[in-house]
């Protein structure tokens, strides 16, 4: 592997993370580092790529924190296929149209952000900003310019919201022209804040961006001219050499805007990731390779390669200057927090992000992405309606967090708005006029439609004798079970949870801090867990789980549904609760064109395991059963099938605490339900974790 970064010279601060990274893996695999110092300099990365793709040896490239030089060294790599991965490059739109890459970090956007809320908070208003000179630093003036102009996301959007038009971050860009509210200057020197134009009073905030070595230089002359407001500084000095180039004295209480849980977080998960997936497939090359990080990278990425939450904020915090010597120094990884979270799917994820946005520790275990996974196999319906009354609260919740929320969220989980109809027996109906009421209440848009009703909308839809009516969500569809899970991973990530190397969790043992939890890696304390493993509950909670749950145990049961060519037929989202089918279009993937649909089997106490092959029988009995409601399916070519398990109960999801020792908070036993109520679930398990741990 090339490591690329600056080694020597002026920025060699942050090459030292790298260096940091490869010292803790050499020796362990089959992988060779080999470091590459292109000094933190666009033309010089350029020259470093084009020696890479010569040598012709190398099978990845990680590094090129500097966000200019790995734009010089993109086309370089993207023409021989190799693959880099960005751990720290945060300019925006520097992924865009481009492929072969993959970045981790959020870019430039949500650091502005967060600088301006960290502003507002402290009671200061707009900050001043001024920079060091370098292209760098007159790039992110630019940037922060746009936020204080009625286009740009100082007009009252919400924090991490990108600007429709965001600045030229090119490294020749011209920095003149600038409004008042940004002060450009040369490199060390910078505009005189005790005597700004027209006589207005000293600047209460001022943004110093620029390179650390650069900043702290600016940062000086500004304290030589007179008093500067509080000061904030940019990422590039979020190193501890920055707060020793400051000094004491300088540092005092100014403030530097970091990637949460500090630059090195986002080195480490990268190189993880890289020999993670190189221990799967040490062959994988190219764009194989790209797919196989993806898998292994725990944070969800766009087409490009960037994060999906790129633009967002959260990624971002700003701390005390003088914290930066505690921050930046490598640490073991913690061997205690607030809660384990035990699985990794839709749930486990959801639940984790809940946890981390209240500011609670959190360590999220999972076997790895090859392991046995609810989410991994389910149809991704989404709807508000259920006809349970507790899970219908759960859903219509979960609904106004995620799927009818912010469309840009909705769309990183890979959502299709194909509306949702529930088909209703004569016994349903009046269950349904009052989940109908609740809908509406909570201003989701929804309609009873009588037979005749859905027969015109949707002609390609049978209807027997026992549907009595149909629930219509215009605003339901499906969604991406994997993409879902791994947006959530990377909220739960950016706002600092833990993500456990991978392996199954043994044990759940009692601890005067209150529960060990035993993993392949190794031992964590937690405060508290919860447990939300799908089909692997049984196994590691044992008895405690059928002591809450009563006489009735958890049992898994079969799911399995097949695509069939749809001939463009336009049809909803369909759940049949007259006979337990359901079916949605597939609109994206190589199945595109076809008509996901499941069939009810009763196959019970199966392994908790999924697989993609049906048999000829199998797909005899959905196509049967389908051919009731989508009578084009008798004869429509058969695409593909899937299978997996989930865990059911009699009594419907257990999500509260298991009786006994260790604390556990189980959510388990969704019986499918879990993907349409996570986010609504997930709240409510914050707050039995907080009121257990005193919160």
């Amino acid at each position: 592997m090339a490591v690329v970064g600056p080694f020597s010279g002026p920025r060699a601060a942050w090459g030292e993370l790298l260096t940091r990274a490869v010292r803790a893996r050499t020796g362990a695999g089959a992988i060779v580092w080999e470091a590459h110092d292109d000094l933190g300099d666009a033309d010089r990365a350029a020259r470093v790529a084009e020696a890479v793709v010569a040598d012709g040896g190398y099978a990845a490239v990680i590094g090129h924190f500097n966000s200019m030089g790995a734009a010089r060294a993109l086309p370089h790599y993207r023409a021989a296929g190799l693959p880099l991965l960005l751990p720290l490059a945060t300019m925006p739109g520097l992924l865009d149209g481009t492929r072969g890459a993959l970045r981790w970090c959020p870019d430039d956007t949500g650091q502005v952000a967060a600088i301006h809320r960290a502003a507002a908070e402290l009671g200061l208003g707009t900050p001043t900003v001024t920079h060091d000179g370098s292209a760098y630093g007159r790039a992110l003036a630019r940037r922060f310019e746009a936020w204080a102009t009625p286009s740009g996301t100082g007009s009252g959007m919400p924090s991490g919201t990108p600007s429709s038009t965001p600045p030229d971050t090119s490294p020749d860009s011209s920095p003149d022209a600038s409004p008042a509210t940004v002060s450009h200057g040369e490199p060390g020197p910078a505009p005189d804040p005790a005597s700004p134009p027209g006589g207005d009073p000293a600047p209460r905030a001022t943004v110093v961006c620029g390179t650390h070595f650069g900043a702290a230089a600016t940062a000086r002359s500004l304290g030589e001219r007179g008093p500067a407001g509080a000061r904030f500084f940019t990422d590039d000095c979020a190193v501890e050499d920055f707060a020793r180039l400051l000094g004491p004295e300088g540092a005092g209480d100014a403030r530097v805007v970091a990637l949460r849980g500090g630059p090195e977080a986002q080195v480490e998960a990268a190189f993880d990731c890289l020999v993670r997936a190189l221990g799967e497939e040490p062959d994988a090359r190219g764009e194989r390779l790209l797919e196989v990080l993806r898998r292994h990278a725990w944070i969800a990425f766009t087409d490009h390669g960037d994060p999906v939450d790129a633009a967002d904020a959260a990624g971002w915090e700003v701390v005390p200057v003088r914290d930066l010597v505690h921050r930046t120094a490598r640490t073991p990884r913690p061997v205690a927090t607030d809660v384990v979270v035990v699985g990794a799917g839709v749930v486990g994820a959801v639940t984790a992000t809940a946890l981390a946005e209240q500011g609670l520790s959190v360590a999220l275990a999972s076997p790895g992405p090859d392991a046995p996974s609810a989410t991994a196999w389910s149809g991704g319906l989404v709807r508000a309606y259920d006809p349970d009354p507790e899970l219908r609260a759960l859903a219509v919740r979960s609904h106004r967090l995620l799927w009818g929320g912010d469309p840009r969220r909705a769309a990183a989980c890979g959502f299709h708005r194909t509306g949702s109809l529930v088909l209703l027996g004569r016994a349903d109906v009046d269950e349904a006029r009052r989940g109908l009421a609740e809908l509406r209440a909570q201003r989701i848009e929804a309609e009873l439609l009588a037979p005749a009703e859905i027969r015109r909308r949707w002609p390609d839809l049978a209807l027997g004798d026992e549907v009595a009516a149909g629930l219509f969500e215009p605003g339901g569809g499906y969604a991406s079970p994997a993409a879902t899970a791994a947006f959530h991973r990377t909220a739960a990530v950016r706002h600092g949870a833990m993500v456990l190397p991978y392996g199954p969790v043994r044990t759940l043992g009692p601890h005067p801090d209150g529960v060990e939890v035993g993993t392949a890696a190794g031992t964590v304390v937690a405060g508290q867990v919860v447990v939300a493993a799908g089909g692997g509950a049984p196994v590691l909670l044992g008895e405690r789980l059928t002591a809450r749950l009563g006489p009735a145990a958890p049992r898994t049961k079969r799911i399995r549904y097949a695509f069939f060519a749809s001939g463009g037929r336009e049809v909803p989202a369909v759940n049949d609760l007259t006979t337990g089918m359901w079916g949605r279009p597939e609109r994206h993937g190589p199945l595109s064109g076809t008509h996901l649909t499941g069939r009810p089997v009763e196959e019970w106490d199966v392994p908790p395991t999924g697989g993609e092959v049906l048999d000829d029988a199998q797909v005899a009995h959905i196509r049967e059963g389908a051919a009731r409601r989508w009578p084009w399916i008798a004869d429509a070519p058969f695409r593909g099938g899937r299978y997996g398990a989930d865990l059911y109960h009699p009594d419907g999801p257990l999500l509260g605490h298991l009786p006994g020792d260790p604390p556990v908070v189980a959510s388990v036993c969704w019986s499918g339900g879990g993907f349409k109520t996570a986010p609504g679930a997930a709240e409510r398990t914050v707050e039995l974790v907080r009121a257990a741990l005193g919160r």
